[in-house]
Formats: structure tokens, sequence, C-alpha cells
């Protein structure tokens, strides 16, 4: 495993008082931060890993360990759904979540970052299962497979364009689109949700192939 196999340790936070628009930027900049680390580490070990759910279990035990090396007051947990979701939560018994993360691979043989059963946006805007439903802002985590960032970029806005001018029992407008981000992400989007206020995602796309 590329963690340390350390995130099992029990540690006791006895305050978390930071405002929430300040815990979520810094949650936002340890992801940005962390991520090109991870990308590093996980091309180096030369794994036989590929599928989505294995490289984002991986994720998660790296964003932990580095996390807990920071002395940083939240944890990242995986949640197994339709597919393997990250949420993060802060160190106190009985937290709910105050960030999510959804990954998802991009690659030619995969079209569900955006839309489907298992769409990465799409269940967002579904509030699927409750996914998210109490959060105005998440993360996607798109892990490249194939071609690179500027291609995905495009192809992605043109999947967005696609169901804007579709039929669909929900709402895609160009709010939906990706914008670049440079100063936390790569990307960010604002997407309606079907009963929530919209939702803030930011991208963050690493490439591993």
């Amino acid at each position: 495993m590329i963690g340390n196999q350390t995130h099992n340790q029990f540690i006791t936070v006895n305050d978390f008082s930071l405002p929430e628009n300040q815990t979520i930027h810094r949650v936002l900049v340890f992801i940005g931060a962390t991520l090109p680390e991870f990308e590093y580490v996980f091309r180096q070990a030369n794994l036989p890993i590929h599928k989505e759910d294995d490289i984002s279990k991986e994720l998660s035990r790296y964003f932990n360990d580095k996390a807990r090396v920071q002395n940083l007051f939240f944890q990242f947990n995986e949640k197994k759904g339709v597919d393997l979701t990250i949420y993060v939560n802060p160190y106190k018994i009985g937290a709910s979540s105050i960030f999510i993360i959804e990954c998802k691979r991009l690659s030619k043989k995969h079209y569900d970052y955006v839309s489907g059963d298992t769409g990465g946006v799409e269940r967002f805007k579904r509030e699927q299962d409750d996914f998210g439903r109490h959060l105005s802002q998440g993360a996607m985590i798109g892990y490249i497979q194939d071609m690179n960032h500027e291609y995905w970029h495009n192809k992605i806005n043109e999947w967005i364009e696609y169901l804007i001018i579709k039929e669909t029992d929900i709402i895609w407008e160009l709010e939906d689109k990706l914008i670049p981000n440079y100063e936390i992400s790569n990307f960010k989007s604002v997407h309606s949700r079907v009963s929530k206020d919209p939702i803030t995602l930011f991208h963050f796309w690493i490439t591993l192939n």
C-alpha cells in the first residue's frame, strides 16, 4: 500500500472550531498540494491497480497519512455505495461530513464522469441517495488514464453541451460546464440540484496512465 498503514491509529481532538468556510478552504488547499505527491508516488510504485475504487482506497489512505503528519483536524473516510466516495469529517465522534469527493477515471473506455447511472456530476445534481445533499461544496478527482487535461476538458464540456439540448428529467445548463480555476483546482463548476441550492464542485485531475 502507498499509505504508511497508520490509518487506524486513534487521535483525540478536543476542539474543532474553525468557521466552515475556512475549513473547506483548508481542505481544498490540502487536496491541491497532496494530489501531485500521490500522482508521483503512485506512478513510481508501478502497482497493478487500474480500477477506480482501488485507486481511491490508496488515495484515501495517502490523504489520511499526510493529514496526520500536518496535524490537520479532519480525516478522509471511504464510503461504498454505487462506487467508492471519499467523505471528509472532523476528528470528532459522530461529526457529520463537511466535504465530499467523488473520484472518476478519465479514459476512452469510461464515460461516467458527467452522467449515467454512476455519473459523477449527475449524482450531485440528482442528490442520488442524499449524495452530498447537505453540502454546498465538493470536489471531483479525475484519474487520467488516456489523453491529457486539454482533451478531457473539451470532451466533458462537449458532453454537457449535448445534455443541455437533450430532453432529460433534470436540467443541464451552461453553468454545469467546467471553467479553469488554477488558483485552487484545475477546474470549477456550479450545478443546480433537484431540491437544494446549487453545489460548487472543484475538479482536480492527475495523470495515472
